[in-house]
């Protein structure tokens, strides 16, 4: 996808206008890390037209920046090679964070050859194939974390049950939490409307934890809108002395941390295909469809949604957490809710993904599965209507709840290679299966508890 001339120039202009020496070049890795550089606004141009070096290392490290020695990214002979991104236009963005002056941010995906790993790049050309079908994807992600009063390095030699959690956060949507935690939340709030990513919602939750709901976005700005939210959030809490921590489970007593997708498709017309006045419970067909091939091709594309080891520790009874492949209306016990309020707020709320996901990979996944099921014309198994923590899905939907079972499944997916090709996934594969390997090789604190002197 390439740049419009025009606004390529209006860019510019506005750098121009605005006396900026640099912008914020930023790129989302394949863990949903937002990456980011400043660049001398001298090179906008052709960042926008012909692309600029982007330092593939960042696909080779770590959630915990280990290098992978199974990442194709990795080359000890010649270290890191550079990989072309372009920056979008359409991602430019008033970037508050960046001093004094109103600085730029845009993001970027990767061309040529490397194109063929890029998350967003994968969103885009799903996008597009909605295009062709006269579609548009419109929704938001929302995200639960924690507040820890820890810094990286503290937290280094602690064991789970003994980080910090921010006190006075224990009652759910406390009036009281808030405001004493206003300056925190009035940072973030302000941030993400000059960044054009507006807070629907932000409250505190169950037992400590944080959540927020971003107002809906067209496009790949949903998943952009997500992965800023998150990295501007965590940025924010540093200034503040603490850490904002979206690890899926933290320990085995607290509560997980979940991010929901709130999605609809509109037409060319900016209205709802989702919603049908005159049909059961006014689902159309295409939105029985698209819940459909939900529940057919996501558990191929589990991984897409539960990309980490720790992702699966949320999958037990008594976490609020979808056990099974169920859907049902305005139903919170299932994994896909069918929301039918009203024309414009009928959607498709898939609660499967926790606060680590990946948001350009969720949100694809999510598209992949749900095209398919418009293309087969798909209907989905029969609604649950009552507790659905309690229904075990047929052997053919369950679910793959289990880290290295996720991960084979997404390497034998035909429709993960037919869509985002045999490289991606067998680098993808290749890096989960890397964090189990890791983990095998290190030594952990019930290890200690158990055989330090036991044995």
């Amino acid at each position: 996808m390439k740049n419009q001339p025009q606004d390529i120039k209006r860019i510019v202009a506005l750098a121009e206008d605005r006396g900026l020496f640099n912008f914020t070049l930023a790129y989302f890795d394949h863990s949903g890390r937002l990456r980011a550089k400043y660049y001398n606004t001298s090179g906008l141009e052709k960042a926008m037209t012909d692309g600029t070096a982007m330092n593939l290392g960042i696909f080779a490290a770590s959630l915990n920046e280990v290098p992978m020695e199974t990442s194709p990214f990795l080359d000890p002979d010649n270290q890191f090679r550079d990989a072309a991104i372009r920056l979008m236009a359409d991602t430019c963005r008033d970037f508050p964070l960046d001093g004094e002056k109103p600085g730029l941010l845009l993001i970027g995906e990767l061309i040529d050859e490397y194109r063929a790993y890029c998350p967003r790049a994968f969103l885009s050309t799903e996008l597009a194939r909605y295009e062709q079908m006269g579609l548009r994807a419109y929704g938001a992600f929302e995200f639960e974390w924690y507040l820890l009063e820890e810094t990286s390095k503290s937290i280094a030699s602690k064991v789970p049950d003994s980080i910090n959690v921010r006190s006075g956060f224990e009652v759910f949507y406390s009036f009281v939490d808030q405001i004493v935690e206003n300056a925190l939340f009035r940072d973030v709030i302000d941030c993400c409307e000059t960044m054009g990513m507006p807070v629907e919602t932000i409250h505190t939750e169950f037992t400590q934890i944080m959540e927020a709901a971003l107002r809906p976005a067209l496009g790949a700005a949903i998943a952009d809108n997500g992965g800023l939210f998150k990295a501007v959030m965590k940025a924010t809490a540093r200034k503040h002395g603490l850490l904002a921590s979206f690890m899926a489970r933290r320990n085995m007593i607290e509560q997980s941390c979940g991010a929901h997708i709130n999605l609809s498709l509109r037409n060319k017309d900016d209205d709802s295909v989702f919603f049908e006045e005159e049909a059961p419970d006014k689902l159309s067909d295409t939105m029985r469809h698209f819940i459909g091939g939900l529940q057919r091709y996501t558990p191929e594309l589990f991984l897409m949604q539960a990309p980490n080891l720790n992702s699966y520790r949320r999958y037990q009874p008594g976490l609020f957490t979808p056990l099974s492949n169920t859907w049902g209306v305005n139903n919170k016990t299932v994994a896909f809710r069918a929301v039918n309020a009203n024309r414009g707020a009928t959607r498709v709320e898939s609660r499967l993904p926790g606060a680590d996901t990946n948001p350009h990979l969720a949100l694809t996944g999510m598209l992949m599965a749900g095209r398919k099921g418009i293309e087969e014309r798909i209907e989905p198994a029969e609604a649950t209507v009552g507790d659905g923590w309690s229904v075990e899905s047929p052997e053919e939907l369950a679910l793959p709840l289990e880290f290295t079972a996720s991960i084979d499944r997404f390497e034998q997916s035909r429709l993960a290679r037919e869509a985002l090709g045999d490289g991606f996934v067998d680098c993808y594969v290749a890096s989960r299966r890397w964090q189990i390997e890791d983990q095998q090789s290190t030594v952990t604190d019930w290890e200690l508890r158990t055989f330090l002197e036991g044995a």
